[in-house]
């Protein structure tokens, strides 16, 4: 039926617009894994996108201090920060952008988005789909229990909440997330 399909402009692909978002955890080689076995088809466009987040150094100056400490300032330390963030991104996204062509998806777009604690990573992340309108979002999930989801907030429940498209979460085995739950203490 030519009612059903997709309608192309000029130089635009058939296939589906899938965005996957990796956090740069062993839980994101296990998704890439996963969708190239179970999702992406020939004639997809993936779209790899990871956040990188960074903190915003502050203290509270006290005396003839000012807005040093060390003879730093606050505002350097906070673009230093950003910067290391950054360069850890893109060495993250380019390692996955071997794996994924080593796993065999050859249309790769490569999205580096930047952020700090004042707008979370799943907040970059909604709000990028929302723009872009992909086929798909998908992303991990790292199994947070009760407690962390509540206090910290699961970006995957955040996701499906919040994405206007349709997501796909997959879920990690146990063993993957304990071994990155190690590595975190």
């Amino acid at each position: 039926d030519v009612s059903s399909q997709k309608e192309l402009k000029k130089g635009e692909a058939l296939g589906r617009r899938l965005v996957v978002a990796l956090d740069g955890s062993n839980m994101s080689d296990y998704v890439l894994d996963w969708c190239a076995k179970n999702v992406f088809q020939e004639d997809d466009k993936v779209i790899l996108l990871h956040v990188a987040e960074y903190y915003t150094v502050t203290a509270v100056p006290t005396g003839d201090i000012g807005d040093y400490y060390g003879g730093v300032k606050m505002e350097q330390l906070t673009n230093d920060m950003r910067e290391i963030a950054v360069e850890n991104g893109k060495r993250f996204i380019q390692a996955c952008s071997k794996k994924a062509s080593s796993l065999g998806i050859s249309d790769v777009e490569l999205k580096l988005l930047v952020t700090n604690q004042a707008s979370p990573a799943k907040h970059a992340i909604s709000d990028f789909v929302n723009s872009e309108n992909p086929d798909m979002l998908i992303c991990g999930s790292r199994g947070m229990g009760f407690l962390n989801r509540a206090f910290l907030g699961s970006v995957s429940d955040f996701l499906a909440h919040n994405a206007k498209c349709p997501l796909m979460i997959v879920r990690t085995p146990a063993k993957i997330v304990e071994a990155d739950r190690r590595c975190e203490e």
